[in-house]
């Protein structure tokens, strides 16, 4: 039995294969941990990215940007009158991210007119989001169905020596489509109810899960970038 949740995801990190539904040794596959992405705190959120993945692009773009440019790609043309009406923002915050679209080539203005010069390619092909708890299995289904605004497969993971007043309620589970997984101190992960997969009901949050990943790979390279190895 696990004494804390850390330690289960600790155990679950190393773990995870059989939850996704790819080859997480041969596809690009990345860990995030502890993602807050306005729905709760995801213990971990696994995802498989396109093998085009590029994370170059040093711009991060923000839940308001990404609205802008689904406004703006949802339109023949689009005024910033008309995009202030819709998001009731500021000229200022509407302006600032107008500017960051149209620098980072997703848009172009043409006299007062917004339009899509370069649709965004988000790399995620898939998406598995974990909550993981110790025993309160209702409180986990209610945090992992809230991880479907931006994941494709959802998942509770418990303790397996707690997990039997979860299988006595796996109608639940079934309902909202959340998966059950347990694991043990050894590492051994079993799958009780394996989910389908589902579109986000958000597709702007993927959208920022996919800004979460190039940013959390740019950290990776400027930590490896100030790494020396003493002579």
């Amino acid at each position: 039995m696990f004494i804390t949740e850390k330690e289960l995801v600790v155990t679950l990190k190393q773990n995870y294969s059989e939850i996704c539904t790819w080859n997480t040794e041969s596809e690009i596959t990345k860990l995030l941990e502890e993602v807050n992405l306005g729905f709760g705190v995801a213990d971990i959120v696994i995802s498989k990215l396109r093998a085009s993945y590029n994370s170059l692009n040093e711009v991060e773009l923000n839940y308001f940007d990404l609205t802008i440019y689904k406004i703006v790609e949802s339109s023949k043309g689009v005024t910033l009158d008309e995009i202030k009406k819709i998001t009731r923002a500021s000229n200022q915050s509407i302006k600032a991210s107008l500017e960051k679209l149209i620098l980072e080539s997703y848009i172009n203005k043409e006299d007062t007119f917004y339009n899509i010069k370069n649709v965004y390619q988000h790399q995620i092909e898939e998406t598995v989001a974990i909550e993981a708890k110790l025993k309160n299995w209702k409180r986990a289904l209610q945090q992992a169905y809230r991880y479907k605004w931006f994941a494709s497969l959802s998942y509770v993971v418990l303790d397996s020596k707690n997990i039997n007043p979860a299988k006595r309620n796996i109608q639940e589970f079934e309902k909202y489509n959340v998966g059950l997984a347990t694991i043990a101190k050894n590492g051994s992960l079993d799958v009780i109810f394996k989910p389908y997969s589902e579109a986000p009901l958000d597709i702007k949050m993927q959208l920022l899960l996919n800004e979460l990943l190039k940013r959390s790979d740019l950290a990776y390279l400027e930590r490896k970038k100030d790494f020396h190895i003493p002579k």
